[in-house]
């Protein structure tokens, strides 16, 4: 057993504990946490928390990093990135994923909600000790390709460990008819995520067929699917496909309005607001809507979206990022990263806060939001 007290304690559960104490057995399990102590702890200078909870991340885009110029917007983004799958090796791709996984593991990060479009991730997260909430996402705005979509994605499902769930792309990415078949896929325990109003042209495709995104798509020569324009917003256009899931995960939100945040209250069992800010800044160079989504008292969470559009896979970067631009307490953030991760993934009962029986990884860190020590 190993016993560790610090400036602070942040448990996360409970206000933070000054020259607080933890008892942690050899497996990593939480026994004690409070004030008591007795003079034989290992004493750490600065703040301990759990380990960090990454609900939004592409592990398999790593190979990407550094290759994709910033500050271009979403549809410079978009096509360099499928111009570069095409260019890049399996193995490149897989050894990549492996050394994502250990940037993360090295930067206090315990749980991710990972993104996958292949099996390319798989081997690697088997034999990592992070814990995945494996998101199969699907896309495909034409019905005729429906079929075939789902044909894959019940594929790619049926190879990939637990947790596990089907998941929709975006608003703009599906058709009805597929996200239908997801939405009766889900279950009262999963956690459904999609990307939402990650750029502007995401409104004005929805509301009037207008706007870069509508032009992407008849550059691509793809006709509109049948819900485009819905003259609605895209959350209260293809929300109610969302609706059988436990909890829904938005990510990004950069662009989200008090209208979406009251239709999510009245139609989802719980509702996640997942931030990844250096994303947004590295991809349209704007952070998200804050002042809307500190307007009222929301679940949020933080995500590191990928290294295609992340020059790190550091929760505590983007932390940094939240707090140099918005007003908001340390102890509140840790909360995002922690204990509202966790629960956004439904992995509560281990992870997120420093609470007896459960294992959810000790970090150190300083007043300045600097990672010193992965401690378990």
């Amino acid at each position: 057993m190993r016993k560790i007290t610090a400036d602070y304690i942040y448990p996360v559960n409970i206000a933070p504990i000054k020259n607080g104490v933890v008892h942690i057995s050899d497996s990593g399990e939480i026994l004690y946490v409070g004030s008591l102590r007795k003079g034989d702890e290992e004493y750490y200078k600065g703040i301990i928390c759990p380990g960090f909870v990454n609900v939004h991340c592409h592990t398999e885009l790593s190979y990407a990093k550094s290759k994709i110029e910033a500050g271009n917007g979403i549809d410079s983004f978009i096509g360099e990135l499928e111009g570069l799958k095409r260019s890049i090796t399996e193995e490149e791709k897989i050894f990549s994923i492996e050394e994502a996984l250990l940037e993360m593991q090295e930067n206090g990060i315990v749980a991710v909600g990972d993104i996958m479009n292949s099996d390319l991730s798989i081997g690697a997260k088997s034999k990592s000790s992070i814990q995945f909430y494996n998101f199969i996402e699907l896309f495909g705005s034409q019905a005729n390709v429906t079929d075939k979509v789902w044909q894959k994605g019940i594929e790619l499902y049926n190879e990939t460990a637990k947790p596990k769930n089907i998941i929709p792309h975006a608003p703009y990415s599906l058709s009805l008819d597929l996200f239908k078949k997801i939405n009766a896929f889900q279950n009262n325990s999963s956690t459904i995520t999609i990307h939402h109003l990650e750029s502007r042209g995401e409104v004005d495709y929805f509301e009037s067929a207008s706007g870069p995104m509508a032009e992407r798509f008849k550059s691509w020569g793809l006709k509109f699917p049948e819900h485009i324009p819905s003259n609605k917003r895209p959350l209260q256009t293809i929300g109610k496909y969302l609706k059988n899931s436990k909890r829904v995960l938005l990510i990004h939100n950069t662009f989200i309005e008090k209208s979406d945040l009251d239709f999510a209250k009245k139609t989802f069992n719980e509702t996640y607001y997942g931030l990844c800010p250096n994303s947004n800044l590295y991809i349209e160079n704007i952070l998200p809507a804050m002042d809307v989504l500190q307007s009222q008292e929301l679940n949020m969470c933080i995500g590191t979206d990928s290294l295609a559009s992340n020059t790190s896979l550091s929760i505590l970067d983007e932390i940094k990022t939240l707090k140099d631009n918005f007003d908001i307490s340390t102890e509140e953030l840790i909360k995002w990263a922690t204990l509202n991760g966790a629960r956004a993934l439904g992995f509560e009962s281990l992870y997120g806060s420093i609470e007896v029986g459960k294992k959810p990884g000790i970090i150190l860190i300083d007043d300045e939001l600097n990672l010193l020590e992965v401690l378990l």
